[in-house]
């Protein structure tokens, strides 16, 4: 698979740079998945059905897996786009837009995203557009890591490894020095994390959610925001949370994670083709522990 990339990297500004080609190579996936890889498929739509309480149709199957392959294959053209690209194919929601700038002119932000659309086109904005990213990226292994961090650091980001012991210390001093930290935050990796229960259009679903956005706001008093970035016919929209107020204690920390779940929630349910999550998503109910 790193061969893949590096491959990718390497020669997808020339080779897949028509949005002509991308598309044809969605479908592609798509028909592989359906012969090859069926289990993937299928785990998708368990999560999304456990995710909004709705089973997705096979047209909608297909759909997150061109979504998917947008996605994969987009990744290896954003470094080779312009500045005025990257800008003029991203909408937001302004008044969301807004708060987010005051708080970064004031005590800084967090921001929690889910694994919507393409998170990485999200952080390219951020920075082309005054709000330098930093942010960490899950390490499988080493070469793989330094693949992905050059790549991210060509769209402006400034990237850390989720086994970095520092991190958190590395991620505060970039809230002093003006930085946008920006954290993919809807899952667990480890097992490890405060239990919430994931809105499903009923009772609920226990879940996990990482500690990370509500610890490193609430310590160094930067705002809390949730983000998506669900993706349009030309670019990616974004969407803000209000700002999630900080609240004491452990107890207080888990709250601040059940704001971002919920606001995580309502966001795939409004696009849960572009929810890029075709592994196990949810812990067994008695995995999750109080």
């Amino acid at each position: 698979m790193r061969d893949v990339y590096r491959a990718g990297w390497a020669a997808g500004p020339y080779v897949l740079k028509s949005r002509v080609v991308r598309e044809a190579l969605g479908s592609a996936a798509v028909r592989f998945g359906q012969k090859y890889v069926a289990r993937h498929r299928e785990q998708w739509r368990e999560n999304v059905s456990l995710a909004t309480g709705r089973t997705p149709t096979d047209a909608e199957v297909d759909s997150a897996v061109r979504s998917w392959m947008r996605n994969f294959t987009e990744s290896f053209v954003m470094p080779s786009w312009s500045v005025e690209r990257t800008v003029s194919s991203v909408t937001t929601d302004g008044e969301g837009e807004m708060k987010l700038r005051e708080a970064m002119a004031t005590r800084g932000a967090v921001v929690a995203l889910p694994h919507l659309g393409s998170w990485d086109h999200a952080g390219a904005w951020a920075g082309a557009t005054g709000m330098p990213v930093a942010t960490v990226a899950e390490e499988f292994g080493e070469a793989e890591f330094k693949a992905f961090k050059r790549y991210r650091e060509k769209l402006g980001m400034r990237i850390y490894s989720h086994r970095d012991q520092t991190v958190l210390t590395s991620l505060t001093r970039d809230l002093a020095e003006g930085y946008l930290v920006c954290l993919v935050a809807d899952r667990v990796f480890d097992g490890k994390g405060v239990p919430v229960v994931w809105p499903d259009g009923g009772a609920g679903r226990p879940a996990l959610a990482p500690i990370g956005p509500a610890l490193l706001a609430r310590r160094t008093g930067a705002h809390l925001v949730g983000v998506s970035a669900r993706y349009t016919p030309k670019g990616v929209h974004l969407a803000f949370s209000e700002p999630v107020a900080h609240r004491t204690g452990a107890e207080g920390l888990r709250v601040m994670s059940q704001d971002l779940v919920n606001f995580f929630a309502a966001e795939v349910a409004l696009t849960p083709t572009d929810w890029h999550v075709f592994v196990p998503f949810f812990p067994e109910p008695d995995e999750v522990r109080p």
